[in-house]
């Protein structure tokens, strides 16, 4: 299993926070809320992939 690089880690965080603003669940509330929430899904996904890839090198280091 090879790491992520970190093009690929910006981009798979930035399509969830596209598909969390354009979700069905969010779409009448105000630009603002929805910007919060958008910037909090891109940090969330983008802590687990930074999480996963250390994952991955640990195993590699061992």
């Amino acid at each position: 299993m090879q790491l992520m690089s970190m093009p690929v880690v910006a981009g798979i965080s930035l399509g969830v926070a596209i598909i969390t603003i354009f979700s069905q669940k969010h779409r009448g509330k105000a630009a603002g809320e929805r910007a919060l929430v958008s910037l909090g899904s891109f940090l969330a996904s983008l802590l687990v992939l930074f999480i996963l890839n250390f994952a991955i090198f640990c195993v590699q280091q061992s």
